[in-house]
């Protein structure tokens, strides 16, 4: 993007820049990411969440690593209608000092999701080059805060018809009445992959809009930190996931995070004497350790942007 030029360049960034302002979500087509890789990663992910629940509970998140397998996450405190699977870079990662944990099936399934990851990080760091190319700043002016130390990391989701828990010895679990209960993400953008039985909604101007899936489109979303570093200029959408009632869901969302060191506030170009910072600034790793608590238990209220604004 840093290298682009022409018309045709200036307004497809005018273009994301109005999307990232107007509802904080997009749609993406020619993305560059093969349609064989893509297919390979379904196939894996398919086979992973219909596999032996032995395989998937050997690798059972806990609070000290989030990395694995889960069927007990929580949003907003509320328990969600879902089974997990997270990854992130490979070796130690610099925010819980735990590594990735794979599952027992295969090389093919560790490699094609390595491969994916990398895909949706080169992606992702060319979208990010338009969003600040839409706030008038240099395209590579949040570079050192992703490219080469990132703590983005990939979920696979299934979202199965039945309730993946069950009550067992007398204790009664929270009712799972959604997907999952409506959030924002808390990083700097997500790029979903979603398969065709919808589901996903944004909530704007009072109401719950679908977000139908188009063939071969990613859907991009702005995170809680990409907010922030816009001084509200762009929106971290609020969103939801309905449970499924007559088939099974399955999606695949890509989280873009900034590295652990990193302090987010109001960049320079979008403060002014008319419009002033409106946040204090956030430590990224103490923000995205305080809300991966929230996912895996309750322990209180969900940490949000709105702790750090500013009163004016």
């Amino acid at each position: 993007m840093q290298n682009a030029s022409g018309e045709a360049a200036q307004q497809a960034v005018n273009e994301i820049a109005k999307a990232c302002r107007d509802w904080g979500f997009f749609q993406v087509i020619n993305h560059r990411v093969s349609e064989e890789l893509i297919d390979t990663v379904w196939q894996q992910t398919r086979a992973f969440f219909t596999g032996p629940a032995a395989t998937k509970k050997a690798i059972l998140r806990t609070r000290d690593n989030p990395w694995g397998y889960y069927n007990n996450e929580l949003t907003k405190n509320q328990r969600d209608k879902k089974e997990v699977f997270d990854f992130t870079t490979d070796g130690t990662d610099p925010i819980y000092s735990a590594e990735n944990r794979w599952p027992d099936i295969g090389a093919e399934f560790r490699d094609s999701m390595r491969a994916y990851l990398d895909c949706c990080t080169r992606l992702s760091l060319t979208l990010l080059e338009a969003f600040c190319m839409g706030l008038d700043l240099p395209a590579d002016f949040l570079h050192e805060d992703f490219a080469a130390n990132h703590t983005g990391f990939i979920r696979l989701n299934y979202f199965p018809v039945d309730d993946p828990l069950e009550a067992s010895g007398g204790q009664k679990l929270p009712v799972a009445d959604m997907g999952i209960h409506h959030h924002t993400d808390a990083g700097a953008l997500t790029v979903l992959l979603q398969d065709d039985a919808g589901g996903l909604q944004v909530f704007r101007d009072g109401y719950w809009h679908d977000i139908l899936p188009v063939p071969g489109a990613f859907v991009i979303n702005i995170g809680d930190m990409m907010q922030v570093w816009s001084n509200d200029f762009y929106y971290a959408a609020i969103h939801r996931v309905r449970a499924m009632d007559s088939r099974d869901r399955y999606s695949i969302p890509f989280f873009f995070n900034p590295a652990a060191p990193t302090e987010v506030s109001p960049l320079p170009g979008v403060v002014s004497e008319g419009r002033p910072s409106r946040y204090r600034s956030i430590s990224w790793s103490e923000y995205r350790g305080k809300r991966t608590d929230g996912d895996y238990a309750d322990y209180g209220t969900e940490v949000q942007i709105a702790q750090f604004r500013i009163d004016k």
